[in-house]
């Protein structure tokens, strides 16, 4: 319970004030424990930002692939599943400082690309492998989300809040029609 109210408290400071704006005394203080307390759970910042990260997932509905069902539909249901999560507000203020301070602190960028996207990734891999190599398989689901992701920047600059249901289905439909006509399948 302690380990859950510590990584809380952190998700707040550290989407109020960044990464490098946070210190361990601040989240021991935001979560009413002790600084010995936050060390004996998380014995870095390092190690407590990789456990929020994971945080983000808890709330994560598992998404499965359907067996036996078209291709079209099944990249569909991934589709709006991703983008839908990617478009929460706390993920795009997770996102935001992700962006903001990977420059200065290259640690994050790393954290990011090995806790927060294997997930999804590795779903998409695997589906489309039943389809293509397995290589081919991995580089067109990086191309797929890249697709599905390429309406997050221009709402990162506008510090907007996100999509809604509607724009989310649209922008998949759109991402995957462009996306079936590049795979070599035959169809």
């Amino acid at each position: 319970m302690k380990q859950k109210t510590i990584v809380e408290a952190a998700e707040r400071l550290f989407l109020a004030n960044g990464y490098s704006g946070t210190t361990m005394d601040a989240v021991a203080l935001e979560a009413g424990v002790t600084k010995q307390t936050v060390y004996r759970y998380f014995p870095s910042k390092v190690s407590l930002f990789t456990a929020l990260i994971g945080h983000f997932d808890e709330d994560e509905t598992e998404f499965f692939f359907t067996e036996g069902a078209a291709l079209s539909d099944e990249l569909q249901r991934y589709g709006v599943a991703f983008l839908s999560r990617h478009m929460q507000p706390r993920h795009m203020a997770l996102f935001r400082l992700m962006l903001s301070e990977s420059r200065e602190s290259s640690e994050l960028g790393d954290l990011f690309r090995s806790h927060a996207q294997p997930y999804w990734l590795g779903k998409l891999t695997l589906f489309l492998s039943r389809y293509l190599s397995e290589t081919d398989a991995r580089a067109y689901a990086h191309m797929y989300n890249a697709m599905l992701l390429s309406e997050r920047t221009p709402l990162l600059m506008r510090r907007e809040e996100g999509m809604t249901a509607e724009q989310i289905r649209n922008h998949v439909d759109f991402s995957l029609q462009l996306f079936l006509h590049g795979l070599p399948l035959d169809r």
